[in-house]
């Protein structure tokens, strides 16, 4: 009866004791879990963030000063102080250049403007010169027709001769009309040059 009883009582503590073991076993396991957690999650303070946003503008100034300094290394390498001085005497040589280019452009196309007028005047005297020679010839033509036709025994005498001369009077004022429209022409072309080229006068 006693070793019953005892039985028992074993049987009823390892009941008892089982799952005490089990809960134990399980808490260490949450707890170990709960530590590697934490471990792995990493909580920012206000100082780590402070710290970060300090260090972020020195490294930034120091890039900055880093890249001016190449920066100025490297303008000062590719341009030599001699090549800098030799472009800017350079600059007024050009401008004085361009002025001297602008000066001649400028003599060159007066000197072209003069010689046009010159053509021009000259024409217009010849135009002027064949004129005048056409109305002298008219006005000794009508002379003589009147003589001719006044004096009945000439027309007897010379009819020939008239007709003869009257054809070559017409053929010689034939050409001096064609050379005065000719000149004409040529005058009209001149004048037109002057105009497009804007000479003054034309």
């Amino acid at each position: 009866m006693k070793r019953l009883s005892l039985m028992l009582m074993f049987v009823v503590l390892a009941a008892i004791c089982s799952p005490a073991q089990q809960s134990l076993a399980d808490a260490a396991r949450q707890a170990n879990t709960e530590k590697k957690a934490n471990q792995a999650k990493h909580v920012y303070t206000n100082d780590d963030i402070a710290g970060t946003k300090t260090a972020e503008p020195e490294k930034s100034a120091d890039t900055a000063t880093e890249a001016n300094g190449a920066t100025a290394t490297g303008d000062a390498s590719a341009k030599p102080e001699g090549e800098a001085k030799a472009d800017a005497s350079a600059k007024p040589a050009d401008k004085a250049a361009d002025k001297a280019d602008k000066k001649d452009s400028k003599a060159e196309a007066a000197a072209k403007a003069d010689a046009l007028k010159q053509k021009i005047a000259e024409q217009q005297k010849a135009v002027a010169d064949q004129d005048h020679e056409i109305s002298i010839m008219e006005r000794e033509h009508q002379i003589r027709v009147a003589e001719y036709y006044a004096d009945a025994g000439t027309q007897l005498r010379t009819s020939g001769q008239w007709f003869e001369d009257e054809k070559k009077y017409q053929e010689d004022l034939d050409g001096k009309k064609k050379a005065l429209a000719d000149a004409k022409a040529k005058l009209d072309d001149l004048n037109d040059q002057a105009r497009k080229a804007g000479v003054p006068g034309s």
